[in-house]
Formats: C-alpha cells, structure tokens, sequence
C-alpha cells in the first residue's frame, strides 16, 4: 500500500533532527477565560484521550502553576521554565495547568513539545482539544480518526521517532533574542505581507522563510508539518503581498512534488537532513509565521460558559530562534482570535549583540552544524 501524503510529511518533518534535546522544545500558553479552573485529576482524565492510540506521545510530565497575576508569566519567561523542568520531561512534554491568584476565572494550559513532534499550530489544536475534552468529558482529540482519515500509518511513522536527549550541561535559561508584543485589528494575507515585506527590507534580510503548516485537518492535533519556504530578497524587492504569498505557494507545490518521490526510510532520513542543513545555511534570515484567524476555535462551540480562549503566545524553539539572530535577520509571528491579531517580534539586534553571543558560544543552531 503507498504511503500518504499526509504520512510522508510526518516523516520528513520527524527525520529532519537525528534527535530531540532542549533546544528545540517548543513553549506555548493559551489562557481561557473560566466558570472555574480545571484540576489536575481532569487534566489527567482528558490526556488519557490523547495518548489512547497516539503514535508520538505516551506519556506527559502534569504539573500545576500558579502565579499572582498574568503578568508574573510573561513570554520572556517561558524559556526559564523549560529549563528548570526539563530533565522531568525530556523524553515525553510538560503539560501544565496555570492559575492566578488575582483572578480564579482565568485557567492557563501551558506546554513544551518537542519540536520535530509538534509545531506551533498543531500545539495551538492540541490546547484548544484538551480545553473542550476538560469541558465535555468527551474525546476532543480524536487521533485514531484522523490518522484514519488522512491514511497515516501509526505503526511504521512511531519508527521514524528521534531519540530524546538530556542536556549534559542543563537546558538554557536565556533566549538569544527579546521581543516586542502587541495587538491590532485583523488584516487580510496581502496587508499582512506588506507589512512583511516593509519590516524584511527595513532590517535589510537576504532571505524570508515563510513557516507555514502543511496540514491542517482539524481532526488531527497531532505532528510537526511546519515548512520553512524560502523567498529570496530578489523577489521580495518586486512582489506585492499577494505576489509573495504566490511564490511561496507554489515553493510549497515543489517541495510537496519531490516528497511524493519518496518511499524508503533512508531517503526519508537523506532529506531530512538535507533540509535541516540548507535551513541552517540559508543567511540573513526574516522569519514569518503567520496563523491566520483561529477564531473558529476558541472554544465558543462547546460550553463556552466553562472556558473560551482570550490569547495565545508562544516563541519559536531556540535551535529557530538561533537562525533570526543578527542584524539583518528576525522574526514576526502573528495569530488573530476573534477582533484582535496578536503579534509578537524579534527586537533588531547589532553587531555588537552579536559578536557579544558568538564570544559566549550561544549558538542554539550550532547543535547539528
């Protein structure tokens, strides 16, 4: 039986990292407004659909936080916790729950998965299943019907697994970059761009990589599919926004056109190492990331009284943060819940900056070099 499409990029996207250790550990926080906080006996119930079936996961690391206000838990924060947590986790995810004492109606569900197992809107899914399977008491996941559905061999993609690793040394603690935060009314994809295209040409980028999901069935929070698609300056400098959402669909087309060439595991591992390594070669790099509006999933179709998204926030695992570091590189990610597009950015560093992390080996992409 041929394998899927849908299959072959869970492949590809798991064999891009020979393994899986703290740099790439991705850290995302949803917060819902709540009739009351879920414990962690529900949180505990609701993961057994998860893992019933799940090729990629079998176990989480639960845990409660609890903070006295929203502002105790920032962004910049998140990657501190990772690393306090990390030798707990390492070779499954932290899951936690996250309450506030200024004000028991606000419940957090605060993650760090793997990178080659999930990416940022397959992690986004995951929290927004997790919130309706807490408010139902019913499987919000559903796994074994979308592997089903999208013909995804759960026995053989478990094969194509990297081995997690413990960081000898300890996770880091600091990011390599700071961000900036804040929320505007919704624009479509071509204003969104422009406002793209100004920002890559302001900080003089080489390259845009345009991190877009490859699937999105709403049936499967399940796998990695992030691409990295490559728009060089020379087609920034001539393109409208529309004109560079052409070109990176159709760079799309051809990678998803060589994918289905593919068949056996070692040409599988081949690629995948042959894309980590053009991704960390490709210099003066402006990234974009841009979700689109998920309204549909905040939670407003199942019991909406019991829990309904307000904000996500999430950064890039250090080994893509590394690819942004630098003068003429960055990175912009953009989600939009019902009237308000949250954007987070890299602030532009200097050559200062960066000799300053080169001097002190923080590299994060250094790892597969």
């Amino acid at each position: 039986m041929p394998v899927s499409i849908a299959d072959k990029i869970l492949r590809l996207s798991l064999t891009t990292f020979p393994f899986i250790d703290a740099s790439q550990f991705f850290p995302s926080l949803s917060t819902y407004k709540v009739d009351r906080a879920f414990d962690l006996t529900e949180f505990e119930e609701a993961m057994k659909h998860f893992f019933r079936g799940n090729p990629l996961f079998s176990k989480c690391h639960l845990v409660e936080l609890t903070f006295d206000t929203p502002e105790d838990f920032p962004l910049s924060s998140f990657q501190g916790l990772l690393a306090e947590k990390y030798e707990s986790f390492y070779d499954s995810f932290l899951l936690a729950s996250v309450t506030y004492r200024s004000d028991p109606h606000l419940q957090g569900i605060f993650t760090c998965i793997p990178f080659p197992l999930q990416d940022g809107y397959k992690v986004f899914r995951f929290h927004q299943a997790l919130m309706k399977t807490l408010k139902t008491r019913q499987d919000g996941f559903q796994i074994a019907q979308g592997l089903a559905e999208l013909e995804i061999r759960a026995d053989e993609l478990a094969d194509f697994l990297p081995p997690a690793q413990t960081s000898p040394s300890g996770a880091s603690k600091e990011l390599p970059v700071t961000f900036t935060e804040g929320a505007q009314p919704p624009v479509k994809i071509g204003s969104f761009l422009e406002k793209m295209r100004a920002d890559f040409l302001d900080r003089d980028s080489a390259n845009m990589f345009v991190l877009k999901n490859s699937l999105y069935s709403p049936k499967l929070p399940l796998g990695n599919t992030l691409r990295f698609l490559t728009v060089p300056r020379s087609v920034i400098e001539q393109s409208t926004g529309i004109q560079i959402r052409d070109y990176y669909r159709a760079e799309e087309r051809r990678e998803i056109d060589a994918l289905s060439r593919i068949e056996r595991r070692e040409d599988f591992i081949e690629a995948g190492q042959a894309r980590i390594g053009k991704m960390i070669a490709t210099p003066d790099v402006f990234a974009v990331n841009n979700y689109g509006n998920v309204s549909v999933h905040d939670g407003s179709d199942a019991h909406a009284d019991l829990g309904t998204l307000v904000k996500y926030e999430w950064h890039m695992p250090l080994i893509v943060l590394g690819l942004t570091v630098g003068e003429r590189s960055g990175l912009s990610w953009t989600i939009t819940i019902r009237d308000k597009a949250f954007n987070f950015a890299t602030v532009r560093t200097s050559p200062q900056d960066d000799a300053a992390k080169a001097a002190t080996g923080n590299n994060p992409a250094a790892f597969v070099a």
